[in-house]
């Protein structure tokens, strides 16, 4: 009798292990033909040969925090050799001073308002009015992947006037992407015409179409939205004008889930209106490609950010997914459609769009240039603050060209002008030598005394003046002037005085507008 139940438990375990090798043969099986068929599907992507005019991602320039903590660790690394050794962090082939991790990458992400092969009645060509022919980039977007986990946008206004990359012509940026007839040659163009602006290097390009973005908006079962008040676009009843209605963009106060035409319609929309409590109907914020972008910024990455959750887990809808994207998307030949597309949509499902995502907005005027209306960057420390951005200098990072220097003594003239030649934004008065050479900081300051303390060669008295504030700095001068390093000297931040609300220039508000 043992011996037949000992028979029987072999049995089934036997079977039980037939039944495991089982499940896991046709699992591997199953998870290989997904993966060979999003390949094959990802394969598909149309891929511009556009690496000649993208630039290469560079290392991003040292700020005050960084000299800090690199003089911390190189003093740690000599404490116990040998006390009085000169720790000169100067860059050179032995010490670059630059992370050997990757560098933050810049993408370019286009919208196209190309409708070649859409229906006359689609909904898509609900208040519109450019030729079918036409392939204008509709939306514009940088995005800075970091490699902490952050990123950053900031919208290029359609209707920004730039001079046009490789022409003589002045003209609305979403121009440039309608000068050829080839799409390769289109974003070249366009790629060009943004770095040269901008002075932004770009690494990758991304295209989407108008059928397509609804296409990924009905494929992940809609993108839900809350709106304050009832909200519509504008119609012809409303303007009076049979050439000026809208996209029928209209929604009841609270959260709405919108399809891909809701959706299409709410972001093209360029004049939003909102139901007072009286019941009359307003215009919602300003009616330009400002308060537009901002609508797309907060629409595409909730969109984003609600569709990786709905695919994960669900065959179907990554089924879908992966055909819209086979068909609708366009990339530069500097992305590998898989391994990237894979590492991208990793990192942006651990994006939290709230807290890891810094929205930005460039600041412009009304401007004409040939008869052509449209919109010029403001020449002011806010915009060059966004570019420096995506040029990897964080919004309140203390570099040379955020600092003040106001050098007093004999020989000020010299010793201001090679500051300037590091960077450092030097002023000079000729007078009588000061006792000794020192550096005075005010509130919010001591980071940049750091950073000035660190780019003198012989080590420099700090004191704290109350008459100054933020990277607003003196530097008083003796009988031998300090000499001015092209490397970085390690130094220590003098102490914090009280901390004041002009300590740090305020990064611009991250409104939203609807629901904000």
């Amino acid at each position: 009798m043992p011996r037949e139940r000992l028979r029987r438990n072999r049995r089934t375990g036997e079977r039980v292990l037939l039944t495991a090798i089982a499940s896991l043969t046709i699992s591997g099986f199953l998870l290989t033909a997904l993966l060979g068929y999003a390949v094959w599907q990802l394969e598909q992507i149309e891929r511009f040969q556009v690496h000649d005019v993208l630039t290469a991602a560079q290392p991003e320039p040292l700020t005050a925090s960084d000299i800090l903590e690199l003089s911390r660790s190189r003093t740690q690394q000599v404490a116990n050799v040998d006390q009085s050794t000169e720790i000169v962090l100067s860059p050179s082939i032995d010490n670059p001073l630059e992370s050997s991790e990757r560098t933050a990458e810049n993408y370019l992400l286009v919208g196209s308002d190309s409708v070649r092969g859409i229906s006359a009645d689609d909904a898509i060509m609900s208040g519109r009015t450019a030729s079918i022919g036409n392939h204008l980039a509709d939306t514009i977007m940088i995005l800075r992947l970091r490699n902490d986990g952050t990123a950053a946008v900031v919208s290029v206004p359609r209707d920004l006037i730039v001079p046009i990359a490789s022409t003589d012509s002045v003209a609305k940026i979403n121009s440039a992407y309608n000068l050829d007839s080839s799409p390769q040659t289109r974003a070249a163009r366009l790629i060009e015409t943004v770095e040269q602006h901008f002075n932004i290097g770009l690494q990758h390009f991304v295209e989407v179409d108008l059928d397509g973005f609804r296409r990924l908006v009905d494929a992940v079962g809609g993108v839900s939205i809350c709106f304050n008040r009832p909200t519509r676009d504008r119609t012809i009843e409303d303007s009076g004008d049979v050439t000026q209605g809208g996209t029928g963009f209209s929604v009841a106060q609270g959260w709405s889930h919108l399809n891909g035409d809701a959706a299409l319609a709410f972001v093209r929309s360029r004049r939003l209106l909102t139901q007072q409590d009286s019941g009359e109907w307003v215009r919602l914020g300003v009616w330009n490609d400002l308060e537009r972008n901002s609508r797309q910024q907060q629409f595409i990455f909730q969109a984003l950010d609600q569709a990786l959750g709905g695919a994960v887990g669900n065959p179907r809808t990554l089924q879908r997914l992966l055909e819209i994207v086979s068909t609708h998307l366009r990339t530069s030949n500097t992305l590998s459609v898989f391994d990237d597309g894979l590492e991208l949509a990793r990192r942006f499902r651990g994006l939290n769009v709230d807290t890891d995502l810094e929205r930005y907005a460039f600041q412009l005027i009304d401007m004409e240039s040939e008869g052509q209306l449209g919109l010029e960057l403001l020449d002011n420390e806010h915009n060059e603050r966004v570019k420096q951005v995506f040029q990897g200098i964080g919004w309140n990072a203390v570099v040379e060209d955020r600092v003040t220097v106001s050098v007093q003594g004999p020989n000020a003239l010299n010793l201001a002008a090679k500051l300037r030649g590091i960077r450092f934004d030097a002023n000079h008065e000729n007078v009588g030598a000061y006792p000794s050479n020192r550096i005075r900081y005010g509130v919010g300051g001591e980071h940049a005394a750091a950073l000035l303390a660190a780019r003198l060669r012989e080590p420099i008295e700090i004191i704290p003046d109350p008459s100054l504030v933020g990277n607003q700095l003196g530097l008083e001068i003796g009988s031998s002037p300090p000499s001015v390093m092209l490397g970085y000297r390690a130094v220590e931040a003098p102490p914090a005085i009280a901390q004041s609300e002009n300590a740090a220039v305020p990064p611009p508000p991250r409104t939203l507008g609807i629901c904000g």
